[in-house]
């Protein structure tokens, strides 16, 4: 009977259930707020609400303990949710533990399913590469997983969609001209890798008495005993905090991952980072590609280095260059914002359900 409740609202109210963590600052958020912008009625499912998630040991031994259970309940809440409410479209951020008998489910209910698809590798637990074929699109955010995933599930079924920023968040807070409050000289923000700590490593050696912030997780750990050390916060920053680290500091730098743990021995050429950076106002030293380039221009909206001599360059020049780092980063914002949005991106998934006829009569 719910199903039936809003039939009066006809074809041109289209409904999304979308699946996943919908933290505030999550790219699952960004693509909720996005979608209820072109006029979608949204409703969620939080994964959070199943899986337990905690730092205490005792909480993630039981969390570890009742996965099963809790992955269970979490695909019965997303067809309970489906069933009730009958919504045009059920889209996921990466799809961990969403089962291919769900999505069977959900299409026998005639709801198309769409798998944003924002990481550079497939090996992630609570996920099989193999699941992706029962998605009636893909939306990954790589460039080099497109023709990937063409061969495997049908070039119509994938479609090429970047990275965006939440707008609510990843904002500048002084006004257009202003120069905020600097706090650092050089930033970073993101999880810690290998590759990153090479990158940031020869930054700290090389300048050392510039400041600067290293922010997010495991870095404690894994700079240990290195010249960056000193330097890291030794905790992840998320939301309005994040926002605020990238327009106080004068230079952010956009480092990848690397290739660790992709068996297919893909990297990132962009990332989240390539459009909040901007976003928030912050200048971007950005690593160098064909694919950064297509997005800003070098040298007007944001610069670029390619190995660590040209790193170290490019922040001495900038830090002694202030006039031409802030006209820059008005630039990279003014090409970003609202171009680079997840309600730009909502729009674009949008277009592809209705070039796969999945949307016929939606908006």
């Amino acid at each position: 009977m719910t199903s039936s409740l809003f039939a009066a609202l006809g074809p041109n109210a289209p409904s999304m259930l979308i699946a996943g963590n919908l933290r505030s600052y999550s790219t699952g958020a960004g693509l909720a707020q996005g979608f209820r912008a072109l006029g979608w009625d949204v409703a969620e499912v939080s994964v959070h609400d199943a899986l337990i998630t905690a730092d205490q040991r005792l909480l993630r031994l039981t969390a570890k303990a009742t996965l099963g259970l809790a992955i269970r309940d979490y695909n019965r809440a997303i067809i309970a949710q489906a069933a009730r409410l009958r919504p045009s479209v059920m889209l996921t951020v990466k799809g961990l533990y969403i089962q291919p008998e769900t999505l069977r489910a959900l299409r026998s209910m005639k709801i198309a399913t769409v798998n944003f698809y924002p990481d550079y590798k497939f090996e992630y637990a609570g996920f099989d590469e193999a699941w992706l074929a029962e998605y009636d699109l893909v939306a990954t955010t790589k460039s080099f997983q497109v023709d990937y995933l063409a061969n495997r599930i049908g070039a119509e079924r994938v479609a090429m969609v970047h990275h965006g920023y939440v707008p609510d968040l990843h904002r500048r807070r002084v006004s257009p001209g202003e120069v905020p409050d600097y706090l650092w000289d050089i930033a970073y923000v993101g999880n810690a890798s290998a590759n990153k700590l090479s990158w940031l490593s020869e930054v700290a050696r090389a300048l050392p008495d510039a400041s600067m912030i290293v922010v997010g997780n495991d870095w404690r750990r894994l700079a240990a005993g290195t010249p960056l050390e000193r330097f890291v916060l030794g905790y992840p920053l998320v939301g309005d905090h994040f926002a605020r680290v990238i327009e106080h500091s004068r230079i952010n730098l956009a480092v990848h991952h690397g290739d660790a743990g992709s068996t297919h021995g893909w990297e990132d050429l962009v990332s989240t980072r390539t459009f909040e950076i901007p976003a928030c106002g912050g200048f971007m030293l950005h690593i160098d590609n064909d694919e950064v380039r297509t997005l800003y221009e070098p040298g007007r909206e944001m610069d670029v280095f390619a190995d660590e001599r040209q790193l170290i360059e490019q922040i001495a020049h900038y830090l002694e260059h202030e006039t031409e780092r802030a006209a820059m980063a008005e630039a990279g914002h003014a090409r970003c914002v609202p171009a680079y949005s997840l309600e730009a991106r909502a729009g674009e998934i949008a277009a592809a359900l209705r070039g796969l006829n999945l949307l016929d009569e939606v908006r």
